[in-house]
């Protein structure tokens, strides 16, 4: 079994296991639950990624916190209404499917407080032009290798094979990567700048004809290239200490020489790599007085245990939130290994400009932004848009923003999803400062992610304890782990002198 695998059998075993957590009959009608509140509060079905993650939550918290039967931890009044103390229905809901988090990273349930997450490394076996056995192909962090060898390693042509430096002007050998049949018609000797850059300027010296004759302006008389790859030339018109480069197709497809060393199909080795996630709790805990609640029950019809779990929890959800947000700023960051920043947009009117033109010049820096991620990843482009209260503000009167709907029918308390933008999310935290801005991509899965967010117990609560002062106390805990699995598909932004005019 190879590495890749493995890996693949792992997440097959997970995803196997939450799929029996979901139908056990504990779990299940809680489940259905959270489903229907998020139907009736969110008007959206559940994913079945979301359901996985619940399910395993769900059953993280009874046995991480070890509780016994007859507690309140599942206790239900009915089957369709359920309202339970040691986990609140949509407290459940807040923490796992409507985190503003929930829309800039991926999101996967731990099964157990210390996880892994993998990263795949995709390498070059075999010497071919530029390219050096061992070098990476394909990179978690790093996105494809962009040297032209690079783009043209599965192919039966050999791009930038080095056939010397310029000194001697006389070359003569043979080429290294395929000592079998060479195409005559389709070779060509070059010198290159910028090579194994996406900006690399290529000087032809000569090109061959059919009978492998090699002619040019940068060829002495008339070199030469038999079919086995044995090449004779002499360079002229180049600076001295210039490398000479050769390209040649051929084919790949022949038997094994008596050497055993014909190398006509490239090879590609796959490396996995981990790095742990690790779980961190976030506890509260709450003291209030019993003729508070049998006050606040008498005169408003409110019960303050239940207002608790509420409120709290909704606090538990801002810290995740918070943290896991902060951390995707802080990875924005370019000396942090984030993209490169977007130009700063001054929102400045010149004279005789309208705003209503002007504003849409903000597109142009996310776009910049996107392009950013994409050339620094090569995997990747801006899926969502992290903005202060002056971003949301520029972005609300865009002709493209589509709002989410019901949005302000619950007062919201801190970062939320406010709609779409040409396609990107866009979460507006009145907590990130008002005139800057983080692009991000999302991405599908832990292995293509910028950032990761996975929950371990949703929140879980204590009985609560009333002491001979009448004073009664409750506690309140989640958990989660958090990991940045890179930098580069993040940038930030800001924006300069909203509101003023030349």
């Amino acid at each position: 079994m190879t590495d890749l695998d493995l890996v693949k059998a792992e997440i097959q075993s997970l995803q196997a296991q939450q799929d029996r957590l979901m139908k056990n009959p504990r779990i299940s009608r809680y489940l259905k639950a959270v489903s229907e509140w998020s139907q009736k509060n969110q008007d959206r079905e559940l994913t079945i990624h979301e359901k996985r993650n619940i399910a395993q939550v769900l059953h993280n918290a009874i046995i991480d916190t070890g509780l016994k039967g007859g507690t309140k931890l599942f206790e239900a009044t009915t089957e369709d209404a359920i309202s339970f103390l040691g986990i609140q229905l949509p407290v459940i809901a807040a923490l796992l499917p409507s985190l503003a988090l929930n829309e800039l990273a991926v999101v996967q349930a731990l099964d157990r407080r210390i996880g892994a997450v993998f990263y795949l490394d995709v390498k070059y076996g075999s010497d071919k032009g530029y390219v050096s056995s061992g070098d990476t192909m394909i990179g978690a962090k790093t996105g494809h290798a962009i040297g032209k060898s690079a783009r043209r390693y599965a192919m039966a042509r050999v791009v930038d094979e080095s056939i010397g430096v310029v000194g001697a002007s006389h070359k003569f050998g043979t080429v290294a990567y395929a000592p079998g049949l060479i195409n005559l018609e389709n070779v060509k000797v070059y010198t290159v700048t910028g090579i194994g850059t996406v900006n690399r300027v290529e000087t032809v010296l000569g090109t061959t004809d059919s009978s492998g004759n090699i002619t040019g302006d940068g060829i002495v008389g008339t070199g030469s290239i038999t079919a086995a790859g044995v090449y004779d030339i002499t360079i002229k018109n180049v600076t001295s200490g210039d490398t000479v480069y050769i390209q040649y197709d051929y084919q790949y497809d022949l038997p094994k020489d008596a050497d055993n060393d014909r190398k006509g199909v490239p090879e590609v080795d796959v490396a996995v790599t981990q790095s742990t996630v690790e779980a961190i709790d976030f506890p509260l805990r709450a003291k209030y007085s019993i003729g508070a609640h049998i006050d606040l029950k008498k005169a408003h019809g409110i019960d303050l245990e239940s207002e608790l779990v509420k409120y709290l929890g909704t606090e538990v959800k801002f810290t995740i939130d918070q943290n896991g947000l902060t951390m995707i700023d802080d990875a924005a960051v370019e000396a942090n290994g984030g993209a490169a920043k977007c130009t700063t947009w001054n929102a400045k009117i010149n004279s005789g400009q309208e705003w209503l033109w002007k504003k849409h010049e903000i597109m142009d820096r996310f776009e910049e932004g996107s392009n950013n991620i994409f050339e620094k990843t090569k995997r990747g482009v801006a899926t969502f848009i992290h903005g202060g209260n002056n971003i949301a503000r520029v972005i609300r009167q865009l002709p493209d923003f589509k709002p989410v709907s019901g949005l302000g029918k619950t007062p919201p308390t801190g970062p939320m999803k406010i709609g779409e933008l040409s396609g990107r999310t866009v979460v507006q935290n009145p907590f990130k400062k008002k005139n800057s801005y983080t692009l991000g991509y999302k991405g599908d899965h832990y292995l293509y992610a910028g950032f990761i967010y996975c929950p371990y117990i949703p929140l879980f609560t204590t009985p609560t304890l009333v002491t001979s002062d009448l004073m009664a106390q409750k506690g309140f805990l989640s958990s989660a782990g958090f990991k940045v699995i890179n930098a580069g598909l993040f940038c930030e932004g800001e924006i300069e002198n909203l509101g003023t005019a030349a």
